[in-house]
């Protein structure tokens, strides 16, 4: 598929995900290298003649994004309509308020967007047909995160077992029924796909993702998934991947690195064409680096050794670095011996760190100059927490099936906790009641 010119009867797609349009990084706006990824996204959506967009969830970094987020993301979608013919698919993703994603749909379906925040009612709400219901040449089934309410009714009593298993039929069950809605709205040999937000078995993380906990589902199995779809297009994992074994279940990836355990990895988003009822070809189309991440790990006495050895070339915009010193003296300044030894780098230090080579390692971030507060390694993770509180715990105090059903309730409640938050949010934004 290397040709830019794209072949008589192919309907072709461009699938991306996990934008987290309004992230920070260590308090650094992303503005800029977003702006920078829709312009290259749009140029590719422009000459690679693009029927459709799909965008697989975590299109924004919060579910009450900052302005300057909304606005990349309005501006892109007008300009889509505008320039090209290219229509877009969007479904919510569980940083994303499906409340507050799905506010303009009347208005976006009249620019050719179609966007799915929550599970609906009717399956056949979630089933896009393109280039237009009365002759389809693909059917999408828009799934976007699915939470614990959109898989299973709650009942008192139930194990954490029994729970896991009532997650994993539901989940199959919404697969099966966007499976149907589409053999029932279209003629043999239309082309269908999917879209979902989750954590597929055999998925590598990396360490900026937030772990999806849905009840006690887990990862989802690939043999979930009904063979009617010729490709899954999959949001949440940041690393562009395929599920071992089935080439046609994908995560797009993140278009820019979120967290410095992205620094090196490979950017893309994946171009599909469709032809004959099916999946014909899929290409990678690799996204630049417009800003280059570094991960510096250094023992203190060597840090000035370890930076004249860093490889600063990359992206157009100023290189970030995280510095982390292994096993500092007690007494001496970190940040300002960081500070010291990188100068004259071309980059800008943004997060400074500590760690022991033993024992109950890393210390806090030490950003902009601070120092302190052990505990700040864990904050940023609610579930780290609530396990590292539960290995206190001897074994004959709290056995293993009980510890499992206390996961299985904390993450319920925060489940609940954080879909709360979100419809608070997107209320909020709309300037109504919570």
């Amino acid at each position: 598929m290397s040709e830019t010119t794209k072949p008589e009867a192919t309907f072709r797609v461009l699938h991306t995900a996990d934008w987290h349009l309004g992230k920070m990084l260590c308090d650094q706006p992303r503005d800029e290298e977003h702006r920078r990824f829709l312009d290259f996204l749009f140029a590719t959506l422009r000459d690679r003649e693009v029927d459709a967009l799909v965008i697989s969830g975590d299109v924004f970094d919060s579910a009450n994004p900052p302005q300057s987020a909304a606005t990349l993301y309005f501006d892109f979608l007008c300009r889509l309509y505008r320039e090209t013919p290219c229509a877009a698919v969007i479904v919510a993703g569980n940083h994303d308020s499906p409340g507050h994603l799905e506010a303009p749909r009347q208005v976006l379906r009249a620019l050719r967007g179609h966007v799915v925040g929550a599970w609906p009612a009717d399956p056949a709400d979630a089933v896009i047909l393109l280039p237009s219901a009365g002759a389809p040449a693909l059917a999408i089934a828009a799934v976007p995160f699915l939470r614990d309410r959109d898989l299973r009714t709650g009942q008192a009593g139930q194990t954490p077992e029994e729970i896991a298993q009532a997650l994993r039929t539901g989940f199959q069950q919404r697969y099966a029924e966007a499976n149907h809605a589409i053999a029932t709205a279209c003629r043999p040999g239309v082309a269908a796909m999917a879209t979902g937000h989750l954590m597929a078995d055999g998925g590598m993380v990396s360490d900026s993702e937030r772990e999806i906990h849905v009840g006690g589902l887990g990862a989802v199995p690939a043999t979930g998934f009904p063979p009617g779809f010729s490709y899954i297009a999959l949001g949440h994992l940041h690393r562009p991947q395929e599920i071992p074994g089935h080439s046609h279940i994908r995560y797009a990836g993140s278009p820019i690195p979120l967290g410095f355990g992205e620094s090196e990895d490979r950017k893309e988003v994946r171009l599909l064409d469709f032809a004959g009822g099916t999946l014909a070809c899929q290409e990678p189309l690799p996204v630049p680096m417009f800003r280059r991440l570094v991960r510096i790990r250094s023992p203190y006495a060597a840090l000035a050794e370890t930076v004249a050895g860093v490889d600063w070339t990359g992206g157009d915009l100023k290189t970030w670095a995280e510095v982390e010193i292994v096993d500092p003296p007690p007494g001496e300044g970190v940040y300002a011996a960081v500070v010291d030894a990188l100068k004259d780098a071309p980059c800008q230090v943004i997060k400074v760190a500590v760690a022991r080579s033993a024992g109950l390692a890393a210390g806090p971030a030490l950003a902009h100059g601070q120092e302190g507060g052990e505990a700040e390694a864990l904050l940023g993770d609610p579930v780290r927490v609530f396990d590292h509180r539960m290995e206190q715990e001897p074994e004959d105090a709290l056995p293993e099936t009980e510890r499992e059903a206390l996961r299985v309730a904390f993450l319920e409640l925060r489940e609940l906790l954080e879909s709360r938050n979100r419809e608070a949010g997107a209320a909020a934004a709309r300037g109504g009641p919570a």
